[in-house]
């Protein structure tokens, strides 16, 4: 029982918050105008969450996995978010103390988190030749609709996952 409660539930959490994030962002994307791109990233907030009671390796393990199926998934190439997710989970796990210690701290990380999986998939996208778009048309059109719609998702959110992993 330990090992699902540890290993298992945790990844099939990750797996299913996975793809309804697919779902929502082409729902919400599908609702805006055709030149705004409205991206949920549930999967960044509720990986800040479970990685709280994660070992750093078994989150690194785990956030692998899950970006070689997101990669697979959404992108169908392989690279951008295993490469991210991973790298978050370090960060995350290195500095939980410091980034959970507060509401505050928990919703400046979710901005942070965010805004790097954005850029640093917007950069990688345009330098496979995934993406072509201006740098200017994506803080307008992508990553601001993007930054406001997931930290309204994150204040929904955080009651629940409070009550839940702390």
């Amino acid at each position: 029982m330990k090992f699902f409660k540890n290993y298992v539930l945790p990844f099939l959490v990750l797996f299913v918050v996975m793809l309804v994030d697919g779902h929502l962002s082409n729902l919400l994307t599908n609702l805006f105008p055709n030149n705004i791109h409205l991206l949920s990233h549930l999967l960044l907030i509720f990986i800040l969450y479970i990685s709280i009671n994660l070992s750093e390796n078994t989150n690194f393990i785990m956030l692998l996995l899950i970006g070689l199926l997101y990669d697979a998934y959404y992108f169908h190439v392989i690279g951008i978010s295993t490469l991210l997710l991973p790298l978050a989970g370090i960060v995350i796990s290195k500095y939980n103390s410091v980034l959970m210690s507060n509401r505050v701290s928990r919703f400046l990380t979710v901005a942070i988190l965010v805004f790097f999986f954005e850029v640093a998939t917007f950069a990688l996208a345009n330098v496979t030749h995934l993406a072509q778009m201006s740098f200017a048309d994506f803080v307008v059109y992508t990553i601001a609709p993007t930054m406001v719609s997931n930290l309204l998702f994150f204040l929904l959110l955080q009651p629940i996952l409070e009550k839940i992993y702390l």
